[in-house]
C-alpha cells in the first residue's frame, strides 16, 4: 500500500495580508514614537514610555469591544456615553463612602452591560441598522446622566477607591495599564483560538454563510454587544479611579478614538478581518498623535482632521487590497 505523506500547509495570502498590516501598524507606532523622542528629548525615559501606556490604557481597554463589534459588521458610537454615564454613576453614589465601593461599582457594571444588551437586542430583534440603534442609544444616555447631574456632576470618591488608581504593579506599571493587558491577552485568545471567536469572523465576513453553517448570529451578535458595554463600564471604573472630580466630558471623544484605533490598527472596517493585537498599537498611535499635537500647541480640530484622514487611507488601502 502507497503511503501517504503530507505536505507543508502554507499560510493562506489572507493570512499573510493579516499579518503584513499588524506588522505595518507597529512600524507606524514606531515611527511616531521616534518623531516624539525627537521633538522633546526628554522624553525618551522609560517613565515617559509607562506614562504613554497609562494615557493609552482607558482608549486600548473600550476599543476592544470595539474590535469585537467591528469584526461582525457593525459599530457602537455610544461607548463614550456608557464611560461617562458610570463615571457620574459611580462618583454620585459613591460619595465618599468606602463601604460603597463594591455595590456602586457592581452598579456601573450592571448599568454597562445593561446598555450593551440593550443595543444588542434592537439591532437582531427589532433589525435596526448598528449605526442607527447605538447613536439613539448614546442620545438616550447622555440625557440620562444630564437628568441625573442636572448639568452639574456631585458627590466625590471614596479615598480608599482613588488609592487603587495609585497602585503600581511591580512598583511600575499603573492598575489602568495591567487590567488593559489582562483583557487584550484574554480576548486576543477568545478570537484566536475559541468557537465563539470563530463565529465572530464568520458573521462579519458572510452573515449568511455563517447562518448555513449554524451559527447563531442574533446570539452571538447580542453576546458581542453586551461585552463591549461590560467593558466599557469597567473601563469607565478604572478611569475614575484615577480622577478627583466627577466630569460630564470623560467619554466625549472615546467612541470616535476607539472607531479609528480599531481601523487603524488593521481590522476591515466591513468586517470579518481583524483582531485586538492591531488594535492594541491603533490605541497608542491615537493616543500619540494627541500628544504630538499638543506638544506642538496645535488645536484639537487638527487631531479629528488627522483621525479622519488615517481611517479614510487605511479603510481606502484595505477596500483596494481586498478587491484585488
Amino acid at each position: 500500500m502507497k503511503k501517504i505523506t503530507h505536505l507543508p500547509i502554507k499560510k493562506l495570502p489572507l493570512q499573510n495580508s493579516r499579518l503584513m498590516n499588524i506588522v505595518g501598524v507597529y512600524a507606524g507606532f514606531l515611527f511616531l514614537l521616534l518623531i516624539s523622542y525627537i521633538i522633546s528629548p526628554a522624553s525618551r525615559t522609560l517613565q515617559d514610555f509607562i506614562n504613554l501606556l497609562k494615557q493609552s490604557s482607558g482608549l486600548g481597554m473600550l476599543s476592544i469591544g470595539q474590535t469585537m463589534i467591528i469584526i461582525t459588521g457593525g459599530i457602537d458610537l455610544c461607548l463614550g456615553s456608557i464611560v461617562t454615564l458610570v463615571h457620574v454613576l459611580t462618583i454620585g453614589l459613591m460619595n465618599g463612602d468606602p463601604n460603597r465601593i463594591i455595590i456602586v461599582c457592581l452598579i456601573g457594571m450592571a448599568v454597562g452591560t445593561a446598555a450593551g444588551f440593550f443595543n444588542g437586542i434592537g439591532i437582531t430583534k427589532a433589525h435596526i441598522a448598528p449605526f442607527v440603534m447605538t447613536l439613539c442609544t448614546d442620545f438616550i444616555l447622555r440625557g440620562l446622566y444630564m437628568i441625573y447631574t442636572k448639568g452639574q456632576p456631585k458627590g466625590v470618591l471614596a479615598e480608599q477607591f482613588r488609592n487603587l488608581g495609585r497602585l503600581r504593579v511591580l512598583g511600575l506599571f499603573p492598575i489602568g495599564v495591567l487590567c488593559w493587558i489582562v483583557l487584550s491577552v484574554f480576548f486576543i485568545f477568545i478570537l484566536k483560538k475559541t468557537i465563539f471567536g470563530n463565529r465572530i469572523h464568520m458573521i462579519g465576513a458572510n452573515p449568511v454563510c455563517s447562518t448555513l453553517s449554524g451559527v447563531k448570529n442574533e446570539y452571538t451578535i447580542i453576546l458581542v454587544y453586551t461585552i463591549a458595554g461590560f467593558i466599557a463600564a469597567l473601563t469607565s471604573i478604572v478611569l475614575t479611579m484615577d480622577m478627583s472630580a466627577a466630569s460630564l466630558n470623560l467619554g466625549a471623544d472615546y467612541s470616535m478614538d476607539s472607531i479609528s484605533a480599531t481601523v487603524v490598527g488593521g481590522t476591515l472596517f466591513a468586517g470579518g478581518i481583524g483582531g485586538i493585537e492591531g488594535t492594541i498599537a491603533g490605541a497608542m498611535i491615537i493616543r500619540l498623535i494627541t500628544s504630538l499635537l499638543q506638544k506642538a500647541n496645535i488645536v484639537n480640530w487638527a487631531k479629528l482632521m488627522i483621525q479622519s484622514v488615517l481611517i479614510f487611507s487605511v479603510v481606502a488601502a484595505n477596500s483596494r487590497r481586498k478587491s484585488t
